[in-house]
């Protein structure tokens, strides 16, 4: 098959299910980009010294949510996990949506804090049990081959819901008012995520014949707390997770540091909303030429290792590039660099690890290094940068110099994981 004029090879019978984990991936992410520029304004909105707080009020979430997701996943069939999960978060939507509409001015504000927390929570758990379904139907010899293509779906959805919401909130906010561009997107990710779940429900997990096992068990057992434990009895998971806590802490540290510096830039709610829509917007036809010409190629060629380690030295980069030229385009530069990167081939080599993990671990290890640790990994970064800075009389900016050492350990971190998981033809 050919793609875009590049040449993938993809067997008949994969070819079908490919074509629906893309356009799966496109929904999703689609559901997520129409909202998140909104959950960005809120966070400034909300005050950036209020984040650490917030964060850890997210972080508190994630570690109640997580053993109830494992305890449903081992008492449900696993092909009805996508069905149940999304329909909880569409629930949430139309609460949103109701209580949006009857509160005041006071109130609005309330609700903007507890939507940046929701946002945070919505967007970790939906594209986490995305990639488990992903990583169960595919097996590791598929995935360096059709992981880049999926992913590129993903960057799809992702180009279209932040170009829908760059239009509301430069049309609808500018001209209409607050109030509609918000509802209308909320209504919009609504609808997405409905889509997603008719893709997701026909990838049936059950007789995937996968290489390294047989997946014919429709109820994975086992119990609530098995995410938890794993980190104490599989290596590959542990350093994983390590890994995870490094990367979302360093990412916290530059989007904090970031957001530092567009307030300072822009007063006007809607400029800002816009500038954020403007990122995404970049980004994805970025890192869709990534994904389709050179991801498969990196992964195959290259290997995980080098993927993992350089994560480190490009954070390094945009850290030095934040300290010393602390503007609106640094940040235009730094943020497109690291999240092209970050979708094109870090996070497609991550999932490529998972596939590796046993059974059990694949469903609820995942999740929970994607959910609860990486949250950790947040609320130690904005505490690293807010609390942490001001402790010791030292500006935000500071902590780009400071945070230096951390991208070196991400680096270390990076190379031991690829080592622990042994997996081969990289």
């Amino acid at each position: 098959m050919t793609i875009f004029g590049t040449k993938i090879n993809i067997s008949k019978e994969k070819a079908a299910p490919l074509l629906k984990a893309f356009l799966f991936f496109y929904s999703v992410l689609c559901s997520w980009y129409v909202i998140r520029p909104v959950r960005n304004e809120m966070a400034v909105q909300a005050g950036l010294e209020n984040l650490p707080s917030l964060l850890g009020i997210v972080l508190i979430i994630m570690l109640l949510a997580n053993p109830l997701y494992s305890w449903v996943v081992s008492k449900v069939n696993k092909d009805r996990i996508i069905l149940y999960t999304y329909l909880f978060f569409i629930l949430n939507l139309f609460v949103f949506l109701f209580v949006w509409t009857e509160l005041d001015a006071v109130g609005k504000v309330l609700i903007a804090k507890i939507f940046y927390i929701w946002c945070n929570v919505f967007s970790f758990f939906v594209v986490s049990i995305f990639w488990v379904k992903i990583i169960n139907y595919f097996h590791r010899d598929e995935a360096k081959k059709y992981f880049g293509v999926i992913s590129a779906g993903g960057s799809l959805g992702a180009f279209s819901g932040a170009t829908i919401a760059r239009y509301f909130s430069t049309e609808v906010c500018g001209n209409v008012g607050l109030d509609s561009g918000p509802f209308s997107l909320v209504i919009i990710s609504i609808l997405f995520l409905s889509i997603a779940i008719l893709f997701g429900n026909s990838l049936k997990a059950r007789g995937m014949n996968r290489s390294n096992e047989i997946d014919d068990e429709v109820i994975l057992g086992g119990g609530g707390l098995d995410a938890i434990t794993s980190l104490f009895k599989v290596s590959s998971v542990r350093y994983m997770a390590a890994y995870i806590v490094l990367w979302t802490a360093l990412m916290t540290i530059g989007w904090m540091i970031a957001l530092d510096i567009v307030q300072n830039w822009s007063s006007d709610p809607c400029q800002r909303t816009a500038f954020f829509a403007r990122i995404e917007q970049i980004v994805t036809p970025l890192t869709l030429l990534c994904q389709f010409f050179i991801t498969a190629y990196i992964l195959r060629k290259i290997g995980i290792a080098a993927v993992l380690i350089a994560y480190g030295v490009i954070l390094a980069v945009g850290l030095v590039g934040y300290a010393t030229y602390p503007e609106y385009t640094t940040v235009l530069v730094v943020v497109i660099i690291l999240r092209v990167f970050e979708y094109g081939f870090n996070k497609p080599t991550r999932e490529t690890v998972f596939t590796a993990l046993r059974k059990q671990d694949r469903y609820k290890s995942t999740v929970f290094l994607d959910t609860f640790v990486a949250r950790s990994g947040e609320a130690f970064g904005s505490w690293f940068t807010i609390k942490g800075m001001l402790i010791i009389g030292l500006s935000s900016m500071s902590a780009a110099w400071a945070a230096l050492p951390l991208a070196a350990l991400l680096s270390w971190v990076g190379y031991q994981t690829a080592r622990s998981t042994k997996v081969k033809g990289f």
